[in-house]
């Protein structure tokens, strides 16, 4: 009998043991590693906000000098040497050098041809002064032989007139008067002859002269055509040394290298005549050039206000108004990175009224807020908490039983907010997302599917296109 009684008094103290250990170590050790968990959805909230609202849209830009003067190079060649970007240069200094050297080498041949031309010219020009002295010797001599025969025939004139007196005296006989009358005409006949010799040495003398003459130009026009040559060539030596025009900041040009692809200029490219090198832009002027899409063209008008950020400053503001809005739209080309093929982009022109050459550069990436109107005082909620659901505009407001539809009049947006005219009270928590709907049906907020047919977007009509606000 004690027996059985020990033996369940020990059943009894096992059973408690095995209940409390299973309580103490069992029900959590399940609890953790074998119970079913419950899926809990996040739901993003946010507060109603209350103050002055601001109507605007943003659009992505790039910064650009108002005035640039670019740099060219004035010849084909290899760059062999280039200033690097961003480099703050003076004008005169070197921007980029080319490689001179087959240019080099025709020079000097250039000029061994120059002075080959030089040395013919002197050749030339000293047989003309040769022919010219020997001219003249043989005009001298057929001058004295021309003026030998006047003075003969003089000679014989005056011994007729003496023969013809002295016959008529009878001092001598009459043939001696034909003799002499004979040798007239002899001399008279010399003198003209040796006057035609004179004047066809004359003839031949300025005829060989003037060809001699021709030819000397010729060779002269020979040595100024490589002079000229020459001048060129080191005209073009000189043009391997590209300068900096005015002051300013260097901005390396983009040159074509495939498809698609274009790529700073470097050095080992081939640059040909009056091809862009750089832009040296004036830092004292900035604007931004924004290309702003056609639905929100209408509400963009010279000298609206716009507020700018640069991915590289995001901690400072920067001001600046409409200056100038593009007539014409362009569609965005499928080359250029960051471009929507199809969608017609108006170019906008915003001047910036500061001016920072050390921090402002050209081709920052711009963020332009344009402001379109100005609300004070309002109530305005996040656009992704406004829900269209079966026809009515409404909220999910937190309350102690959870999230309560609430149904809202909304007025002006921009690209974040939304104006809540009628409907909610400022500080009260509301969910960003519609949570009725399953998380499985919706991505970041959006559903992908809607089964209830209800969809979530913003609940404004189109703005007026008056290029100040949307109702």
């Amino acid at each position: 009998m004690k027996r059985q009684i020990r033996l369940w008094v020990t059943r009894v103290v096992m059973v408690v043991l095995l209940v409390l250990a299973a309580r103490q170590w069992g029900l959590p050790m399940y609890s953790k590693y074998f119970s079913p968990k419950k899926s809990v959805a996040y739901i993003p909230q946010g507060k109603v906000k209350y103050g002055d609202f601001t109507v605007s849209f943003h659009e992505l830009g790039t910064l650009a000098a108002e005035k640039s003067v670019p740099v060219y190079g004035e010849d084909n060649g290899k760059v062999i040497y280039l200033i690097s970007e961003g480099a703050m240069v003076k004008a005169g200094d070197v921007i980029a050098e080319m490689d001179r050297s087959d240019l080099e080498r025709e020079i000097r041949n250039q000029r061994l041809t120059v002075n080959n031309a030089e040395a013919e010219v002197d050749r030339v020009e000293e047989e003309f002064k040769m022919l010219v002295a020997s001219n003249q010797t043989h005009y001298d001599k057929q001058q004295a032989d021309y003026d030998f025969s006047v003075n003969e025939l003089e000679m014989a004139k005056k011994t007729l007139e003496k023969k013809m007196r002295l016959a008529d005296e009878k001092l001598v006989p009459r043939d001696q008067v034909e003799q002499a009358e004979l040798a007239v005409r002899s001399k008279e006949l010399a003198e003209m002859k040796g006057k035609k010799d004179l004047e066809l040495q004359v003839a031949d003398n300025k005829s060989k002269e003037n060809q001699k003459q021709a030819d000397v130009r010729k060779v002269k026009f020979a040595l100024d055509t490589q002079l000229r040559t020459l001048d060129e060539l080191e005209t073009r030596l000189s043009k391997g040394v590209v300068r900096a025009p005015v002051s300013g900041m260097v901005v390396i040009s983009k040159i074509w290298a495939g498809p698609g692809d274009y790529r700073k200029l470097q050095e080992g490219d081939t640059l040909h005549r009056r091809q862009s090198i750089c832009q040296l832009p004036d830092l004292s002027r900035m604007l931004a050039r924004i290309n702003v899409g056609e639905s929100d063209a209408p509400r963009v008008v010279l000298g609206m206000p716009v507020k700018i950020k640069l991915e590289a400053i995001p901690d400072r503001i920067f001001h600046g108004t409409v200056t100038d809005i593009s007539s014409l739209a362009t569609e965005g080309n499928p080359m250029e990175s960051g471009s929507t093929p199809g969608r017609k982009n108006f170019e906008v022109t915003v001047a910036l009224k500061e001016a920072d050459p050390k921090t402002i550069k050209p081709g920052m990436t711009a963020d332009a807020e344009f402001i379109c109107d100005a609300v004070r005082n309002v109530i305005f909620v996040p656009l992704e908490s406004v829900i269209e659901k079966e026809g009515k505009t409404v909220v999910f407001v937190k309350s102690r039983r959870g999230f309560e539809r609430r149904e809202i009049t909304t007025g002006k947006s921009n690209d974040s907010f939304v104006i809540v005219t009628k409907g909610l009270r400022k500080n009260e928590t509301i969910s960003l997302r519609d949570p009725t709907t399953p998380m499985d049906q919706q991505e970041a907020g959006t559903k992908a599917s809607d089964k209830n047919n209800t969809k979530q977007s913003s609940p404004l009509p189109e703005m007026p296109n008056n290029g100040a606000t949307k109702k």
